[in-house]
């Protein structure tokens, strides 16, 4: 239940007031739930006389007790106290506070397990006094303000619930304390912290304390407990409490602060600021975990020696306890990601005043420290280099956080990606209330604020640890193991074994490429290492017949690379780039992910919406796309491209039109080609021997071809299309076999390439005698004049085979038509050259001993080349260069034959 105490409208009456701050002590609590007025109080209070004036105030209370839109100062502070300023860790944190109102994340838990239970009325007595002896505990910040307000002090007098149990479960009990630790506050009302009460049987009592973050750090936390039970004694002993000095409040901290930020020495931090921070930085990389749906926490201890050797080893080397809990964080980081420069968030305390160490509030300054990892580094000298980092930071911290997040180097960088820290608890001795003996127990929140975070806090003979993680991070197995690689590299930062120096990373390139080849949705894939961003980067070449989508993929990588996986970035190519001697082109590969992203143009229509959602599915971005970014551009193939628009004709429900079909452009020139076809719409027109389905799958395969089309709707694409030459027309399996002939004949030479039927229809004799007639008629059309040049590889010899009948049937003259790894037996009385690889299992040498004598029963005028290569590798490198040398002088022999006719 939600103890009710909200900004009032209006004052009460004096009286009004004696009498509640006389229930308030007799442990009597009111509140507003679902505009009913609610009460909770121990049996001797709850007497008819409270009944009968209850009745008489409800309409009093109800007014007074329901939460209002507005929220007005404290009218019983003086002036000087009325307008308090927000320290600048407030001023940092209120913004993402407000973006997550409906959660606890920013929520401090401070858990009492009480030998027995508290005198509730002593208790409530305590945390009063406590409410007016720091001011942060009055404080809400309404929405329309960056500074804080205090509630008025009557607001404070009520900020309990009680729950009992009928049984000391400890299950049950856990998930009590989860369940009030996450429970989120009205940061625009207040209050901003409760204290809930477990009675669970007659053996268990937990006192659970919760805190905006807003109001209370994790500085705080000792010093509220240490105040509280010195409050419940003095008041249990009846008297005041004896506090033991008058406490600096949090909004005096705040103006000091601020004078100091608005003087000399904030100028020079943001100096320094923009000199430590002048090159971009990037972002913080993080293990992805494919199968995480939740945020999650482990929270480990270390041996007591890994502590005792790191204070001896801090004393030694000067360096404090943070310096190496922030460089191991990021050194078990690093041998994860493999990232070299890691930007690691971390808390100072910024209680340098005497005065503040005895200040409730939210007064940590989050800091970012760049940490340098280089494989083989040696540990102690990233220890070094990070303790200066920090004692520098820490020195330069009076600047508002919006000044450091400006820095150059920073502009663009998430600092909210990962967060470490070390945390010195103050007090060891278990908190006694009176005579009442607590044990605290550690409660944590069901969200995180950083997407990784790596939290020590030490205590004399005690060193513990919790990591918590974002969904899509880790998973409960993946923070077990950086548990153990965090445990094993600081034991050989301060000398207890271990290598010391940075051994290399867990998972090496090689073994991300391996298991994503053996995916059978994958046919090829290079992985390329960035250690400046701390990703791998994977580029496939997918099977057409086993579709794989992203998911599925990343989850394979989960499962073949363990709990603790490498982040990967993917994209897909037609074919991997190759150099002249064959060889992957890693530099290419690498290029692909170095592109800065830009910020896209929002989608402006429900259909652009969706067709930008898919593009992002299909091509597997990480990131939003624009109205007007091209398919192609982002990486779209073949492929891709069919899949993608047969997910989206079934997302609409209809067929796409032509216009739609014949070139893929942007996400806006896409929809606007399916929104003008609403109106009429249209088809793909039959034609003779190819049906309509046929068509859109051609036009879907080549909408991604880079090339010119000869008219509008063609399926020919060119490429060289400014040279002299006779064009080259040739029949082809995918773009990229169009781009390598294009290439490496040279800019002389135009080439139009024409999609095979593989994936597009039956290859029964009618369908390519269909086809082949088809793109005789786009040929015709394209080169109206003059003698024709032909070719075409493996199946697609055989369409470009019919397609040379055609064209001759009908009066036009193929002056040479290439025939590249298949014979087709039927007759034909034109001029053709066959050419195979010398490796190929369809190298006619390997099956016939005379296979000129047998290719005469067919062929009028014929050749036989042999090529380098063996078959389905005769486009990359450098079998390209064999082929088209033999292509280029088949060409210029028919050239010359063509001369001399026409000089005869």
């Amino acid at each position: 239940m939600n103890s009710v105490d909200r900004q009032t409208v209006g004052e009460p009456s004096a009286d009004l007031t004696r009498r509640l701050e006389d229930l308030a002590r007799r442990g009597v609590r009111l509140w507003v739930d679902d505009g009913r007025l609610r009460c909770s109080a121990p049996p001797q209070s709850l007497d008819d006389d409270l009944r009968d004036w209850l009745k008489s105030e409800r309409e009093t209370l109800l007014t007074l007790l329901t939460p209002n839109a507005s929220v007005t100062v404290d009218p019983t502070l003086p002036a000087d106290e009325a307008s308090p300023r927000a320290t600048l860790a407030q001023e940092a944190l209120l913004p993402l506070a407000r973006a997550h109102r409906a959660d606890g994340r920013y929520n401090v838990p401070v858990v009492l397990d009480l030998e027995r239970a508290l005198d509730p009325l002593v208790l409530h007595a305590a945390l009063s006094a406590l409410g007016q002896r720091h001011d942060a505990l009055r404080f809400c910040f309404p929405p329309s303000q960056a500074d804080p307000v205090f509630r008025p002090r009557l607001a404070g007098l009520s900020v309990e619930e009680a729950l009992v149990m009928g049984r000391a479960d400890d299950a049950e009990i856990d998930a009590a304390i989860q369940t009030m630790v996450s429970r989120p506050f009205d940061i625009g009302h207040g209050p901003l912290w409760r204290c809930c009460t477990i009675k669970a049987g007659r053996s268990r009592d937990v006192l659970v304390l919760v805190f905006h973050h807003l109001i209370f750090d994790g500085f705080s936390r000792d010093l509220f407990v240490k105040e509280l039970c010195v409050a419940y004694a003095d008041l249990a002993a009846g008297h005041a409490p004896r506090f033991a000095s008058e406490a600096m409040q949090s909004h005096d901290f705040a103006a000091w602060e601020r004078g100091v930020a608005d003087g000399p020495r904030g100028e020079e931090a943001r100096r320094w600021w923009v000199e430590a921070f002048q090159q971009r930085h990037p972002s913080t990389a993080l293990p992805a975990a494919a199968g995480s749906q939740a945020d999650g926490f482990l929270r480990f201890s270390l041996p007591n020696e890994t502590l005792a050797a790191l204070r001896a080893r801090a004393v030694n080397s000067r360096q404090p306890c943070g310096a190496y809990a922030i460089a191991a964080a990021a050194v078990a980081l690093h041998r994860v990601t493999g990232q070299r420069r890691i930007l690691a968030c971390t808390p100072l305390t910024n209680r340098d005043q005497a005065q503040a160490a005895g200040v409730i509030g939210y007064l940590n300054r989050m800091a970012p420290i760049s940490v340098a990892v280089e494989p083989g580094a040696i540990l102690s000298e990233i220890v070094s280099e990070t303790g200066r980092s920090l004692f520098s930071a820490d020195a330069h911290r009076f600047v508002a956080t919006g000044d450091i997040a400006a820095a150059p180097g920073l502009r663009r960088t998430q600092l909210n990606r990962f967060m470490t820290g070390w945390q010195e608890r103050r007090s060891d001795a278990q908190p006694v209330l009176g005579d009442v003996t607590a044990r605290r127990i550690t409660a944590t929140r069901d969200s995180v604020d950083f997407d990784l975070a790596v939290q020590f806090e030490a205590a004399a003979d005690d060193l513990s640890c919790q990591i918590s993680y974002r969904a899509g991070v880790m998973d409960e197995a993946g923070a077990s193991r950086f548990a153990e690689i965090l445990n094993s590299t600081l034991a050989a930062m301060v000398g207890l074994g271990g290598e010391s120096f940075v051994p290399p990373a867990l998972t090496p390139a090689g073994r991300v490429a391996a298991a994503l080849i053996d995916h059978p949705g994958v046919d090829e894939a290079v992985v390329v290492a960035n250690p400046e961003i701390g990703e791998y980067g994977a580029v496939l070449v997918l099977n057409e017949h086993e579709r794989v989508d992203l998911e599925t993929l990343k989850a394979w990588l989960g499962e073949h690379l363990g709990p603790l996986a490498p982040p990967v970035q993917f994209r897909t190519l037609a074919a991997l780039p190759r150099m002249s001697d064959g060889e992957v082109d890693r530099v290419a590969l690498s290029r692909l992910f170095e592109a800065e992203p830009r910020q896209p143009i929002p989608p402006q229509t429900d259909l652009e919406r969706q067709i930008a959602e898919l593009w992002r599915e299909v091509l597997w971005l990480d990131r939003p796309v624009g109205r007007d970014e091209g398919f192609r551009l982002l990486g779209g193939h073949s492929l891709l491209a069919v899949r993608m628009l047969g997910d989206l004709e079934q997302r609409l429900g209809r067929s796409l039109p032509a216009a739609a079909l014949t070139c893929l452009g942007s996400v806006a020139e896409l929809a606007g080609a399916i929104q003008s076809d609403a109106a009429e719409p249209t088809q793909p027109t039959p034609v003779s021997g190819v049906d309509a389905d046929a068509l859109k799958k051609l036009h879907a395969y080549t909408s991604v071809w880079a090339g010119e089309r000869p008219f509008p709707g063609a399926l020919l694409v060119g490429r060289n299309l400014d040279g002299e030459r006779t064009p080259l027309f040739w029949c082809l399996q995918n773009q990229n076999e169009l781009k390598q002939l294009a290439r490496y004949l040279g800019d002389d030479q135009p080439v139009y390439g024409m999609r095979s039927a593989h994936q597009v229809m039956a290859k029964t004799p009618e369908n390519i005698d269909g086809l082949a007639a088809f793109y005789a008629s786009e040929i015709a059309r394209t080169a109206p004049t003059g003698a024709l040049f032909l070719g075409g590889n493996c199946q697609a010899a055989v369409i470009a085979f019919h397609i040379a009948r055609h064209l001759r049937a009908g009066g036009r003259e193929v002056a040479l038509l290439i025939l590249h790894e298949k014979i087709v037996p039927h007759p034909y009385d034109g001029r053709i050259a066959l050419t195979f690889g010398r490796d190929s299992d369809r190298n006619p040498w390997l099956t016939s001993d005379d296979p000129r004598a047998e290719l005469a029963a067919y062929y009028d005028d014929f050749t036989i080349d042999l090529v380098s290569g063996s078959h389905g590798q005769f486009f990359v490198e450098p079998n390209i260069l064999d082929l088209t040398a033999t292509i280029r002088q088949k060409r210029d022999a028919m050239a010359a034959l063509l001369s001399g006719a026409r000089g005869a």
